[in-house]
């Protein structure tokens, strides 16, 4: 890998979630203007636009942050983590789906080093390409790999022997 490269999660992907946000905040907000709610149900429909609203911003977060990946490390920006690919202690790769057919769902990649974790899902751009070099740093620290993220990896068509073809390109440039 020659220099950094820096990936973001694109409109078309966070579109979704923020067309949820908006309905949600909607239908919890709405029936509270036009209608003389008893304060229980005023006081539910307000928890649940808090809800919406608080998802809402996870999404705007998730849309405005820069994934930014060098030789060295994985840094999130604006969140202001930042891994060394060096000192990963965990790699973990997981599917999730909401179908009973397992079809249309998301993978989540989660990094820990020490007490810092950052967890990247696959709408991110160049998702394939990050969980690649996690996988090089993984096998380059001799991480233990659960079978469930070693299947995932395989999924992507990533294997742990090319993996290791990564990590040790690593070793020769680091």
């Amino acid at each position: 890998m020659s220099g950094a490269m820096t990936y973001r999660y694109p409109w078309r992907a966070m579109l979704p979630d923020y067309v949820r946000a908006l309905l949600g905040i909607a239908c919890t907000i709405t029936p509270l203007i036009l209608m003389q709610a008893s304060p229980l149900v005023a006081a539910v429909l307000i928890f649940l636009a808090a809800i919406f609203t608080l998802f809402a911003l996870q999404a705007m977060l998730r849309h405005a942050t820069h994934i930014r990946v060098s030789e060295e490390a994985i840094c999130a920006w604006p969140l202001g983590a930042r891994l060394a690919w060096n000192s990963l202690s965990r790699v973990k790769l997981a599917y999730f789906t909401v179908r009973r057919d397992g079809r249309d769902g998301w993978m989540e990649l989660k990094m820990q080093s020490g007490n810092d974790s950052l967890r990247i899902d696959s709408r991110l751009q160049g998702f394939s390409e990050v969980v690649r070099q996690a996988a090089a740093a993984a096998s380059h620290a001799c991480l233990q790999l659960d079978p469930s993220t070693i299947s995932n990896l395989h999924t992507l068509g990533i294997d742990m022997s090319s993996a290791a073809d990564g990590a040790m390109q690593m070793q020769e440039h680091g």
